[in-house]
This record gives C-alpha cells, sequence and structure tokens, in this order.
C-alpha cells in the first residue's frame, strides 16, 4: 500500500494557511485569539485533523461568552474540520451555532453572515436537505451583491459556492453558469494563478464535462493544471483532480491512449497525497478498468474492476458500524 503524505481535504487544501512547527497553544492572560486561531489550522495542514478539533474546541470553552463574534470564528473552522472527518451531525451543529452568532454579532445583512450561510448550506446538502441548502446560498449570493457589489470577490465566493451546490446536484447547466461568473469575476481580480480561480476554473472544466462540451472543458482543465505547475504544485491532490477530469474528456471522446495515460498520472497523484486504498482511487481503477474494456482490453478491465469492486465492498463493511 502506498503510504499517504498528510493533506488537507481540498476544500480547505485550496486556502488554508502556509505550514508551520506545531507548539504548545499559549497560556496568558491576554489571549492572541487571532494567533491561537491560525495554530489550530497547522496539525489540520499536516493531516491531524483530531488534534486540530481538539485545539479549537478548547479554544472554544476559553472563548468570552461576551465575544460572540470569536466564538462564531471558532466554530465556524471547527465546522470545516468536522466535516472533513465526515462527522455531518456535529458539523452541523457547529455551523448551525457559528451562523446564529454571527448574526447575534453582526446583523442579518452582513458578509460573515454569508460565509456562514455557505458553510451551513453545504452541510444541509450533504444531510438531505437541497431545498434549504439552495436558498441559503441564494441569501449569501443577494447579500455579496449588495453589500460588496455584483463583481467583488465576495459575490465571486458566493457564486462558486453555489455552483458547486448545483454540480453535486447534478445540474450541471446551472453549475456552469455560476461558476462561469464566478471565475470571470476572479479572473479579473486575483493575480494569474492564484488558487482560488484555479479551483473555480478546474470545477467549471468538470461541470462542462458533464455536459459533454469536451474542448472547452479540456482547455479549462489544461490550463489548471498548467497553473497548478507552475505554483509548484503539480504533484498535488488538486493536479491529481483535475488530471482525472481530464482523464474522463479524453475517454468520452474515445481518444483511448491520452485517456489512459492520464488515468495512470492521477493514480500515481492520489496514491501519493491519499494513499492507494483510499476511495478516489479505487474510482479512478475502475474508470480505468471501464476504459480497459471499451478498447477491446477485457481481461485486464474485468480484472481492475473486480478489484475495485472488491475494495468498494470492503470500505462499506469497514463503515457499517459508523452509522
Amino acid at each position: 500500500m502506498t503510504q499517504p503524505r498528510a493533506i488537507l481535504p481540498l476544500f480547505l487544501l485550496l486556502s488554508a494557511l502556509a505550514l508551520g512547527q506545531v507548539a504548545s497553544p499559549p497560556d496568558s492572560g491576554q489571549e492572541d485569539w487571532p494567533a491561537l486561531l491560525e495554530h489550530t489550522a497547522r496539525p489540520a495542514m499536516q493531516g491531524r485533523l483530531g488534534e486540530s478539533e481538539q485545539q479549537l474546541r478548547a479554544l472554544l470553552a476559553r472563548a468570552p461568552a461576551s465575544q460572540p463574534a470569536l466564538q462564531a470564528d471558532i466554530l465556524h473552522r471547527l465546522q470545516f474540520v468536522l466535516r472533513s472527518r465526515q462527522q455531518t451531525a456535529a458539523a452541523l451543529e457547529a455551523a448551525s451555532q457559528a451562523l446564529a452568532l454571527r448574526i447575534q454579532a453582526f446583523g442579518p445583512h452582513h458578509l460573515l453572515v454569508a460565509e456562514s450561510q455557505q458553510a451551513y448550506a453545504r452541510l444541509l446538502a450533504l444531510d438531505g436537505q437541497p431545498a434549504a441548502a439552495e436558498k441559503l446560498l441564494r441569501l449569501a449570493l443577494q447579500t455579496s451583491d449588495q453589500l460588496a457589489g455584483s463583481e467583488s470577490l465576495a459575490a465571486a465566493a458566493a457564486r462558486h459556492a453555489l455552483g458547486l451546490f448545483y454540480q453535486q446536484q447534478k445540474q450541471d447547466d446551472k453549475a456552469a453558469e455560476q461558476l462561469g461568473r464566478a471565475l470571470a469575476i476572479r479572473q479579473k481580480r486575483l493575480p494569474a494563478d492564484h488558487p482560488d480561480t484555479l479551483y473555480t476554473q478546474a470545477r467549471l472544466g468538470a461541470a462542462l464535462q458533464q455536459l459533454k462540451q469536451y474542448e472547452r472543458a479540456i482547455g479549462l482543465l489544461q490550463d489548471a493544471l498548467e497553473g497548478e505547475t507552475r505554483r509548484g504544485n503539480a504533484d498535488g491532490l488538486h493536479a491529481a483532480i483535475i488530471t482525472r477530469e481530464l482523464a474522463y474528456c479524453y475517454h468520452y471522446q474515445q481518444h483511448y491512449a491520452e485517456a489512459e495515460t492520464r488515468y495512470q498520472q492521477a493514480l500515481n497523484l492520489l496514491a501519493l497525497n491519499l494513499g492507494s486504498q483510499h476511495h478516489a482511487y479505487t474510482v479512478t481503477l475502475q474508470a480505468l478498468g471501464w476504459l480497459y474494456i471499451s478498447s477491446q482490453r477485457e481481461s485486464e478491465g474485468r480484472a481492475l474492476l473486480e478489484t475495485a469492486r472488491q475494495r468498494l465492498q470492503q470500505a462499506e463493511k469497514d463503515a457499517a458500524p459508523r452509522k
């Protein structure tokens, strides 16, 4: 088994702080809350999400009740960690509390409230409440447009979040519309190869791939991959995801040799970042198996599909006690 290197989930990876050495939080009468919050991101960045959760809960216990905005900031970070640990119920509770505290601190019409609405909406969608999720995302977009302007980075973030929601709901035409508008804003306002721009670009490429607009999708995905390479992230998780999306495009176009190369590259990067037993690796292995079958390599394809089937079956058994 390939040993994965420590990473953050993608939704944290692209906006996380730089790596640093982990030290014990300072203990003083005058708390430096921004520094303490930054400290909790370090173990999370190194894949030690349990440690990050413990630190955040300890901070929450010490945060003064007279500072609801501070409590909300801690809970907002905590819900990300809980979500990445697949603790959806606990993450929902933390996100709901963060939203309520920000409304208490700032009123209902504030950009930080919109940020919390987006985080809570994502969890509602995961919890099988898409209508409530979409309503919150629409409210967050309306607030961002009104307070910061329709061409602001806040509006771009709100459209990106709404686009991701539609993508998860398999509404790829709506996803492409929102992601396209978010990308146009980010390309205007952010430096070249900014991680937020590259992330939106890649998600738009994925939506276009689902809409069978393969040439447009390939152009966007290839540009995003080159951007990650220029940033020194050619072997990162986002590069792995983009490479797999490129493989899908070439696969559907029946460009089998190019698709096989991309699948193999994606598998190598997924093994490096997540490990060869991860669900994402198995799904990619399964796609490669179907590629082999499509390209008259029946025995190789069937062998890969059987390996993938066994791994998915085992993963379901392992997950069953946690339900």
